[in-house]
């Protein structure tokens, strides 16, 4: 078997690519190519797994926006909207003068996740977002008829995704068996896609699970298949496995849910210490997390049966001890991705630096990071007979100012 996972792997790239759902598709591409008068921010709406996040990606990637995207239902309250919605869409960067990048493109998901209890005015924030938005605002949920939601639908297009049809999911597997050179039984793809109710995602991921090199997929490997919850969202993922009372529940909680795994395990990390306030506990619990982690990256690198440990370590992480439990506010979303979010324009910075120093002294970028940039930093500290050097390297006054008081990388 294949090292990638393959809902990443066969993640299509274009629009025409996404599975399904044609009239959406449709809809989508008018609202963004502006070819009608419409509203500022969309709302793509309907179960998960059927193609909202594939199609936003699939267009940015076509129409060459950047996306910044972000988890509503982790970001409830107006500053938590805000801090990475307003900087997406209030300016307009110099990069979209060129061929590459169009611009910007605010992805909002889960945003029935932001009318729960604890919603702190996040959605009338959203809503001032995209009153004032410069750059397309697209939003997914899985159920927009919540009461808290009607302000924002009357801001939004509205465009409704249905679950996949069968026969489209039987053939976009068939496809994946050919690629990896999967030998198969019709009846048992055909299995696989009725397990998944129209979730494509589900399904791909099945596929994967169940297939062997060397080994045809039978219907008799398809027995052990069970329905998934899909609408459990990244919140109340998180709010289930800390308040857990046993291995066994926990266990049941995250195989029923579909939340990325990379990201869940992030988000854990991030809130273990306000889960165990004791030393002792934390340690233990920290423990477990580290072996799901080593157990995350051998799946991601030989085999996907081992992802049964990556979940039997994380449910012990959580059942350390179960009658310490108290409510807490969580960490969201992961701080590593704020960081990066944060320091993007940072790293796109030194990036060019390092391309123009790699054109003209012909090395490749990392050596230009690693050997170069720290010798070009002290020679323009220096400040002595460097307008000729900054002239070679074609260096802009942003980009002078950035060396110069550059502290690491």
């Amino acid at each position: 078997m294949k090292n990638d996972l393959w809902v990443e792997k066969y993640r299509p790239t274009t629009i025409k690519d996404v599975i399904g759902n044609e009239e959406a598709k449709t809809l989508f591409v008018e609202w963004l190519e502006n070819k009608r008068p419409t509203k500022k921010a969309v709302l793509l709406y309907g179960p998960p797994g059927v193609g909202k996040t594939t199609l936003v990606n699939a267009a940015a990637n076509e129409y060459k926006f950047r996306i910044i995207e972000m988890n509503a239902s982790d970001a409830r309250s107006e500053k938590a909207v805000n801090r990475i919605a307003v900087p997406a869409t209030s300016f307009v960067g110099l990069d979209k003068f060129s061929s590459e990048v169009k611009g910007n493109m605010l992805f909002m998901d889960e945003v029935d996740g932001i009318a729960g209890n604890e919603d702190r005015g996040g959605v009338s924030a959203i809503i001032k977002i995209v009153e004032n938005t410069r750059t397309p605002v697209i939003m997914a949920a899985n159920d927009p008829d919540l009461e808290k939601l009607r302000p924002l639908k009357k801001v939004c297009l509205l465009i409704r995704f249905q679950q996949a049809r069968i026969p489209l999911i039987i053939m976009a597997l068939k496809k994946i068996c050919e690629q990896e050179h999967i030998k198969y039984e019709f009846e048992a793809l055909e299995k696989i896609a009725l397990n998944s109710r129209g979730d494509v995602r589900s399904a791909i991921n099945d596929l994967q699970g169940l297939s062997e090199e060397g080994k045809t997929l039978t219907v008799q490997d398809t027995l052990a298949l069970s329905l998934r919850n899909k609408d459990i969202s990244m919140y109340d993922t998180l709010k289930g496995y800390f308040a857990t009372k046993s291995i066994m529940e926990v266990s049941n909680l995250l195989n029923s849910s579909n939340v990325e795994y990379d990201d869940l395990l992030m988000a854990i990390g991030d809130n273990m210490p306000r889960r165990y306030t004791d030393p002792g506990e934390l340690a233990e619990a920290y423990d477990f997390l580290s072996q799901a982690d080593v157990f995350r990256g051998r799946v991601g690198t030989e085999n996907w049966h081992l992802l049964k440990y990556f979940y039997n370590n994380l449910a012990q992480a959580a059942a350390v001890n179960p009658e310490s439990y108290k409510s807490f506010e969580f960490i969201s979303p992961p701080i590593r991705v704020i960081t990066l979010f944060w320091t993007k324009s940072k790293r796109t910075l030194l990036d060019s630096i390092c391309v123009k120093i790699g054109v003209q002294c012909h090395v490749s970028k990392y050596e230009a990071k690693m050997i170069f940039v720290p010798y070009l930093k002290l020679m323009l500290q220096q400040k002595k007979k460097t307008n000729t050097l900054i002239e070679w390297l074609k260096l802009t006054p942003e980009e002078v100012t950035f060396l110069t008081g550059l502290k690491m990388f």
